[in-house]
């Protein structure tokens, strides 16, 4: 039985990409703050066009203009950054949204190179949801690359073929990922041609179509007559 990792979760883990977009609007208030502070001292504590202000109230008044405008900022970053991200959504993986969940934690292990960690992480989430395509995308990547399983990556990208109304920027990722590993690892060019013959299939008139007629030509010519017969 593959052991659970004792990874203890950080600040990423908890938050996602959420917790990065809030450090990077911290950061990018900070300055703002420090202009604020200016600002509004000499606002409060000037005489006209300032309020001419002293004491307790100049103080209050300055540190509550600064801080004002520093969460305005910093709430105006977390905007823009959520736009930016719905955005970037539109153009992932041929239309799809990008997951709320960005497995940080099974990212987290692969930073440690606790590969094993991951995976097995990765199949408990596909026990949970065995047509989650973001799942099975995820694991058969690693597993086709640090897992140093080729076999069980392929199985995977075969579970992704087999799912209805897959969205096409997956579909062929999945498919160049088979080829990949049919001509690398797995050594069985044949299949290759059979997917490439698939994009060519589903596909017609567009770039990917054109990319695998590319990959077929560049195939050795005896191998493409031998798939033929």
């Amino acid at each position: 039985m593959k052991r659970r990792s004792s990874y203890k979760l950080t600040f990423f883990d908890k938050h996602g990409p959420e917790g990065a977009l809030r450090l990077k609007a911290l950061g990018s208030a900070l300055p703002v703050l420090g202009y604020g502070l200016i600002l509004f001292a000499v606002l409060g504590g000037a005489p006209s066009p300032g309020f001419g202000l002293t004491g307790l109230r100049f103080i209050a008044f300055t540190l509550v203009g600064a801080l004002t405008l520093f969460f305005g900022t910093v709430f105006v970053s977390m905007r823009a950054g959520s736009i930016a991200g719905d955005g970037a959504s539109h153009v992932y993986m041929g239309g799809a949204s990008p997951p709320e969940d960005s497995f940080s934690v099974e990212q987290s292990l692969v930073m440690q190179r606790d590969y094993a960690g991951a995976l097995h992480m990765y199949e408990q989430r596909i026990l949970i949801t065995p047509t989650d395509v973001r799942v099975l995308v995820a694991a058969a990547d690693l597993y086709g690359t640090h897992g140093a399983n080729p076999m069980r990556a392929a199985e995977l990208y075969r579970e992704v073929q087999r799912l209805p109304e897959v969205p096409s920027g997956q579909d062929i990722y999945v498919s160049n990922k088979l080829a990949d590993l049919y001509l690398g690892p797995l050594k069985v060019p044949g299949k290759a041609l059979v997917e490439f013959r698939r994009l060519i299939h589903r596909y017609p008139g567009s770039v990917t179509e054109k990319h695998a007629r590319m990959a077929l030509a560049n195939l050795k010519p005896d191998l493409v007559r031998e798939s033929d017969l």
